[in-house]
């Protein structure tokens, strides 16, 4: 059992705060990471805690401040927007509304994607996309979902999460987790000629099995709480096809990838697909909770008045944050950093990889990337001792607790600059060095 309360000597107003979390507040709510960070101030790619101690930021909370926290011309931008709106607009519109719509399918520039309809959180945008799906073709029970995916955990979002569901008419299909396949010559790993055969077989057996019923698939373009692994694009583009060819709504959940992630503004336009929903989030609205479904309008349109409402969707400032979000990647060269940071960052997890035989497997694009160590212990104490580095150098790294047991997830803020990548695998370095003076 993790324990309820982590102390840090040296912390103690940290430790106050950590006290009285764990008698006020559930630890459900939380995810358990090893270091239970007690933040005060945050600014750019930086975190500062209530005990003072500064922070190099590789979580962006959880792929969220995309812009990073407090961004000048985002914050600024937001306020603009919001002056003088009324707190809610559940039985309204405004034009912030409209715009923010008209602004963000421009920005898809996809044929299929055409009509939104808005969600307070990612959990809740699968669960309208589903809702369009089953109400599109109400005759048709099936739902496909990529195995190992995570879209949520409530509901209907939860159904087509992992590898198995509660619901009886959802099917998971193979996702590509090349580091663990043992079915092919190391060499021939992803590669199309070699594997998409085994998909191929996989879809068209569950259509042989439910003619005519199976009325979605739904997957991500990378399986991020799985552990950060990329697919090649042929697959994604084989669901895609397969898709279109038999009247099966593909349904890709970008809520962690969008708005430039991946190094592209969204990632199905770097995988060439063309999906017939989308559901877009976190980054979305640099922090601000909101989330939006966009496809087809014969399926957004298929929920009626008052079936896909609630009261905190399309609120005014969920808009104007969306609004903010696409100004500042339209004022400043966002994209353009989110790579070259990649490539700095590819090389520097790469290092440590060979450097350090407890690190397993590294993968990722853009700016998310899993580091897989050899065992969840490892992993939870190299996110402690990672935040620990502030205590001898004056700056500790925050990362979030281990994905998939043993994963370290790497997601910085896109603003990050080339030094500070190069910063934070350096407090990785020293912290991974403690560990294997530990090992002995």
């Amino acid at each position: 059992m993790r324990e309820r309360v982590v102390r840090i000597e040296g912390e103690p107003k940290s430790n106050e705060i950590r006290e009285k979390a764990a008698r006020l507040i559930a630890k459900g709510h939380k995810t358990y990471t090893p270091t239970q960070a007690v933040i005060e101030r945050a600014k750019g790619v930086y975190l500062w805690t209530v005990d003072g101690a500064k922070l190099l930021d590789f979580s962006s909370g959880v792929l969220v401040a995309n812009l990073g926290h407090n961004n000048d011309y985002f914050e600024m931008k937001f306020q603009e927007y919001c002056r003088e709106v009324p707190r809610n607009a559940y039985n309204m519109f405004t034009p912030l509304e409209i715009r923010a719509a008209e602004r963000l399918i421009e920005s898809l520039n996809s044929p299929k994607l055409q009509r939104v309809i808005w969600a307070a959180s990612g959990s809740e945008g699968v669960i309208k996309a589903i809702w369009c799906a089953q109400h599109r073709y109400p005759d048709r029970p099936i739902m496909l979902a990529t195995r190992g995916g995570f879209h949520g955990k409530k509901g209907l979002a939860g159904d087509v999460t992992g590898e198995s569901s509660p619901n009886p008419n959802v099917r998971f299909i193979s996702f590509p987790m090349c580091d663990y396949c043992d079915e092919v010559d190391p060499k021939d790993k992803g590669k199309e000629e070699v594997c998409r055969p085994k998909y191929e077989a996989e879809l068209e057996e569950l259509k042989r099995r439910y003619p005519g019923k199976i009325c979605l698939l739904i997957t991500e373009p990378y399986l991020g709480a799985k552990g950060s692994f990329h697919p090649p694009k042929w697959y994604l583009q084989l669901l895609n096809r397969w898709c279109e060819e038999n009247d099966v709504v593909f349904i890709l959940d970008e809520i962690q990838s969008c708005h430039g992630r991946t190094g592209e503004m969204y990632a199905f336009q770097k995988y060439g697909v063309q999906p017939d929903i989308i559901v877009l989030g976190k980054g979305i609205g640099n922090g601000e909770p909101v989330c939006a479904v966009v496809g087809r309008d014969d399926l957004i349109d298929s929920l009626d008045y008052g079936e896909g409402s609630d009261t905190f969707s399309g609120n005014p400032r969920a808009c104007a944050a969306i609004l903010a979000t696409l100004d500042t990647f339209e004022k400043f060269p966002i994209l353009e950093n989110c790579r070259r940071a990649s490539k700095v960052m590819e090389e520097g997890l790469n290092s440590l990889r060979e450097e350090f035989d407890f690190v397993k497997f590294v993968r990722g694009e853009g700016l998310v990337w899993g580091v897989e160590m050899e065992s969840d212990e490892i992993a939870n104490e190299a996110v402690l001792r990672c935040y620990l580095q502030y205590k001898s150098g004056g700056l500790g790294l925050h990362m979030m607790g281990p994905l998939a047991g043993k994963v370290l997830r790497v997601a910085p803020p896109l603003v990050i600059t080339e030094d500070e990548v190069r910063t934070g695998i350096e407090l990785m370095r020293r912290a991974f060095r403690e560990i294997e003076r530990n090992r002995g």
